[in-house]
C-alpha cells in the first residue's frame, strides 16, 4: 500500500485522513517526531464528512501546532480554547474574519514577516478601518500565535504602528442625524423585513445598534413594561447595556411579532434562540442600510446604525419641557448612567414612574412620524393612536373648555394652576 499521505482524503495542521487495505473505517494520520514514525488513529466511522468533524476536533483541540501551521487552524484552536469563553468573544472571532478575508485560510504562521504585516494594515486602513481597530484586530493575531506557542513578532500598539509606518490616524467620524423629513422618505420605503423590525426596536428604544438584534422575550419584563437591552449572561462592560421601559408603539409591535412567530409553530410556542430581528450581526444591518439609503427617493449617503441613536437622543431632548424629559432621563436611557446608579439599579422593584417620560416622548414623535409617513403603518391596530398628553397642554385644553363653558353659561371662570 501506498503512503497514506499520498492518498490522503483530507489534511490539517500536519495531519491527514486516510484508509487503510482491510478496514472500511477511516483513519488519523501523524508523523511521530519521537519515534520517526507515522502513527495512526481510527476514527470510528466510514463517512467522510462524518470523519472531518472529529479529525478537525481532535487536531484543533489536541494538535501541537508549528510554526508552518495554518493561520485558520492557529485561530480556531485560539477561539475554542481562550476567546469563546470570555465576554469578547464576538469581538475575537470578528477579527478572525478580517484576518482571514485579507490573509485566505491557507496562509501560514511563519510568512508573517513584516511585509505581511503592513499588507494587513494597508489593506485594513483602505477599508475605513480606524487605527485603533486595526490594531485591536492584530493584536487577535498576536494572542493566539502567543497561545500556539509560536514565535513571533506582531506590532499592534497603535503608538508603535504610527512609528513604524508613519500612519495618519482616521479623521473623527462626523455624525449625521436625519431629519423628521429625510428619516420619513427611509421609513416610507420597502424595507426588508429584517431590517424594517431593526429599525422600530431602534427608534423606540435608542440603545447601542447591537442591542436591536439581540432583544429577545426573556429580556421582557412585562409586569412593569421595561426591557433590559442587555442579554442574559453579558457581563457589562463600558459598552454599558441600560433597562429602558417600553414605549406602547414598542410593546405593541413586540407582542405582534411574538404572537406571529407562535402561530407559525404547531405547539404555539418560541425557539429558545428566537429573537424579534433576524439579523446575525450588526454588519448585515450597516449592509441593509448602505443599500436603502442609496435609493434615490431616499437619498441619505451618510445615514448609518449609530444615526438612529443619536436620532432618540435628540427626540428625547427637544421633548425637556413638553413631556419634562431631564438629561437624567437621557442618560439612563442611553446606558451613560453614573457607577453608583448602575449598583443601586439592581435592588428594590422598579420605580413605576422610571423613564416613564421618555417613553411617553418616543410615544408622541412617532404620531408624528405617521403623519409623514403615509405609505406604511408605523403603528399597530392596538395602538391608542393619542399620545400621553403633557401636564402643561392638559392645563391648555382644561382653559379652552372653561372659555367654551362661559360662552354657553356666563359663568366666570377660576383659572386652573398647574399643580404637582
Amino acid at each position: 500500500m501506498s503512503r497514506p499521505r499520498k492518498n490522503a482524503l483530507f489534511e490539517l495542521g500536519e495531519q491527514w485522513i486516510g484508509a487503510i487495505s482491510g478496514s472500511a473505517a477511516l483513519y488519523r494520520f501523524w508523523y511521530d517526531e519521537r519515534t520517526g514514525r507515522t502513527s495512526r488513529a481510527s476514527l470510528g466511522t466510514e463517512d467522510i464528512e462524518e470523519a472531518k468533524l472529529k479529525f478537525a476536533t481532535l487536531v484543533l483541540k489536541g494538535g501541537r501546532q508549528k510554526a508552518d501551521a495554518m493561520l485558520a487552524t492557529i485561530l480556531e484552536k485560539y477561539f475554542l480554547e481562550r476567546t469563546d469563553k470570555l465576554p469578547s468573544k464576538k469581538a475575537a472571532r470578528a477579527a478572525g474574519r478580517l484576518l482571514l478575508s485579507c490573509y485566505g485560510a491557507t496562509c501560514r504562521a511563519n510568512e508573517f514577516n513584516e511585509s505581511k504585516q503592513k499588507e494587513f494594515v494597508d489593506w485594513s486602513l483602505a477599508k475605513g478601518h480606524s487605527l485603533s481597530y486595526l490594531s485591536r484586530n492584530l493584536s487577535v493575531l498576536a494572542a493566539a500565535l502567543s497561545h500556539g506557542k509560536i514565535p513571533h513578532e506582531i506590532v499592534y500598539e497603535p503608538k508603535a504602528l504610527r512609528e513604524k509606518w508613519v500612519l495618519n490616524p482616521k479623521p473623527a467620524r462626523q455624525r449625521f442625524i436625519p431629519s423628521d423629513e429625510e428619516l420619513a422618505r427611509f421609513l416610507a420605503h420597502t424595507l426588508p423585513e429584517n431590517l424594517w423590525r431593526w429599525t422600530l426596536v431602534q427608534l423606540s428604544t435608542g440603545g447601542r445598534p447591537q442591542t436591536a438584534i439581540d432583544l429577545a422575550p426573556s429580556m421582557r419584563a412585562r409586569e412593569n413594561g421595561t426591557v433590559d437591552l442587555n442579554t442574559p449572561g453579558r457581563a457589562q462592560n463600558k459598552k454599558y447595556r441600560a433597562t429602558v421601559r417600553e414605549p406602547e408603539v414598542l410593546t405593541n409591535w413586540l407582542d405582534r411579532w411574538e404572537k406571529e412567530a407562535r402561530m407559525a409553530n404547531k405547539d404555539n410556542s418560541l425557539a429558545p434562540s428566537w429573537r424579534y430581528c433576524g439579523y446575525a450581526s450588526l454588519e448585515s444591518v450597516q449592509t441593509a442600510i448602505e443599500r436603502v439609503r442609496a435609493e434615490p427617493e431616499v437619498n441619505l449617503p451618510r445615514l448609518s446604525t449609530y444615526s438612529f441613536r443619536h436620532k432618540v437622543t435628540t427626540i428625547l431632548r427637544r421633548a425637556k419641557h413638553s413631556h419634562g424629559v431631564s438629561e437624567d432621563d437621557i442618560s439612563m436611557q442611553l446606558g451613560h448612567r453614573r457607577p453608583h446608579l448602575r449598583i443601586t439599579a439592581d435592588y428594590g422593584e422598579w420605580d413605576p414612574e422610571y423613564l416613564k417620560c421618555a417613553a411617553a416622548a418616543i410615544d408622541a414623535w412617532f404620531i408624528g412620524m405617521q403623519r409623514r409617513v403615509k405609505t406604511r403603518t408605523l403603528l399597530t391596530q392596538s395602538f391608542s393612536k393619542s399620545a400621553p398628553i403633557p401636564r402643561r397642554k392638559r392645563v391648555t385644553a382644561r382653559l379652552k373648555l372653561l372659555k367654551t363653558m362661559v360662552g354657553a353659561t356666563g359663568i366666570e371662570p377660576v383659572t386652573p394652576t398647574m399643580s404637582r
